[in-house]
């Protein structure tokens, strides 16, 4: 009875302490006298020789011995990591925090395996929450939380977190409620556009579209390229009185801004054919002319021309930029760290007129594609001449001989003559009609 009175004080307590370390007793001898003393226990209560309470004060002990095998560092298959080697550990709450763990874990999307025992109970991820609907920028639920206002009509609608959804507010927002401003519409609605393909092909698709500030900036940044407009256009008043009745919703850049915008659509547009010259080992021809503007500045544009995948033939501007002169050594110099930056090794054919400086730089670029060894004819017939100006020199010529035929010469005194007023070329159009002969224009 002495054994029996002692440990029902241990179960007055209900609380029992282990050592986390496991000095008293080893592991497996702890597991081997719990399995013992639990079937000696069952068989002694069916012979009814011990009381139920000494049974069940046993079975804590038990459990107690168990709970610190698993719990040891000695264990590889239940070890868990131990902040204070000294501390212990009430089983009635490490119990309780199992239970509280298995329950987050249902619901969690998951448990990070390293945390410690001491913060399994929040280790457990929430589920992330649905993302809020748009409608509830526009309506006020009641103090109830079962009804929904309308900020903009002031109509009542059934809004139970539980038992209503959000379709009967979105449905009032779109279609019959009158107040609502067509520009606070759902910015997540896609609407159907027919998008045009553009001048190089004639291909329309039909696409749903919606309202995103990105695009819209590239899309004026485009407009500002092809159109050939300044950046100050995007400060027009005219254009931004539009913008404001057209979509409201679209900040509107400045001339620095739309300026920043041009250049990172020309360097994504680069990469693009980059990639396309590098990866499919595309062969181009060039062409390629230089000019003096009335700044008395010197340009030159290089052009590369490319059948695609599709077998359609492609045109791109690759450079254009100001050169010191119109020397061929430096004309050469410049193709060639134009199509270095490009990564283009494979050149077919170069355009050009047949001015002298343009001799020197095509001599200069074959010894240097000899050294790529990429032209398929080692540099022959890489030279093309410009057929239209070999036409306008040779009509230039023509022109300017003595022995001109006489008719020449008249003809060009009548359009002088026609042209000097405009009173003379509202008379000559009146002629045109009178006589009743066909033009196509007027010179």
């Amino acid at each position: 009875m002495t054994i029996e009175k002692e440990v029902s004080s241990v179960a007055e307590n209900q609380v029992c302490y282990v050592h986390m370390r496991g000095e008293m007793l080893d592991d497996r001898v702890a597991t081997l006298l719990m399995c013992i003393c639990v079937d000696w226990l069952a068989t002694m209560s069916s012979m009814m020789l011990v009381s139920a309470g000494f049974v069940w004060c046993c079975s804590r002990i038990a459990m107690a011995c168990f709970c610190r095998f698993c719990v040891s560092e000695n264990n590889p298959l239940m070890a868990m990591p131990i902040a204070n080697p000294s501390q212990t550990i009430d089983l009635d709450k490490h119990e309780d925090g199992n239970v509280q763990k298995k329950k987050k874990r249902k619901v969690g999307e998951g448990c990070d395996s390293n945390a410690n025992d001491s913060n399994d109970g929040d280790s457990g991820k929430q589920k992330p929450c649905r993302p809020k609907s748009w409608v509830w920028d526009h309506f006020t639920r009641d103090t109830l939380g079962t009804r929904a206002k309308c900020n903009w009509c002031t109509k009542s609608y059934a809004a139970d977190s539980h038992k209503n959804g959000t379709t009967n507010l979105n449905n009032h927002l779109l279609h019959q409620c009158k107040n609502i401003p067509k520009s606070v519409l759902d910015p997540t609605q896609t609407t159907l556009s027919l998008q045009e393909g553009g001048k190089a092909t004639s291909n329309n698709t039909l696409v749903g579209i919606h309202f995103d500030v990105e695009l819209c900036r590239q899309a004026l940044a485009r407009m500002i390229i092809v159109d050939e407009l300044s950046f100050s256009f995007v400060e027009n008043e005219g254009f931004r009185y539009f913008m404001s009745v057209t979509q409201p919703r679209l900040p509107l850049p400045g001339r620095i801004s739309i300026a920043r915008d041009c250049l990172s659509l020309y360097m994504s547009e680069k990469h693009k054919f980059r990639d396309l010259f590098t990866k499919t080992n595309q062969s181009v021809c060039l062409t390629t002319d230089t000019w003096t503007s009335v700044q008395n500045i010197n340009y030159m544009v290089l052009t590369a021309h490319f059948i695609d995948q599709d077998w359609k033939l492609r045109k791109r501007i690759l450079n254009f930029c100001p050169i010191t002169s119109h020397k061929g050594e430096i004309i050469g110099k410049k193709i060639e760290k134009c199509l270095e930056g490009w990564m283009i090794d494979k050149v077919f054919t170069i355009t050009i007129d047949n001015a002298a400086s343009n001799d020197v730089a095509i001599s200069y670029l074959k010894n240097r594609m000899e050294d790529w060894n990429s032209h398929p004819l080692k540099g022959e017939h890489l030279h093309v001449k410009c057929c239209a100006h070999i036409l306008n020199l040779v009509v230039n010529d023509g022109l300017k001989l003595k022995k001109m035929h006489s008719s020449i010469s008249k003809i060009r005194s009548a359009v002088r003559y026609v042209r000097q007023s405009p009173g003379r070329l509202d008379r000559f159009r009146t002629c045109i009609k009178e006589v009743r002969i066909q033009d196509k224009s007027t010179v």
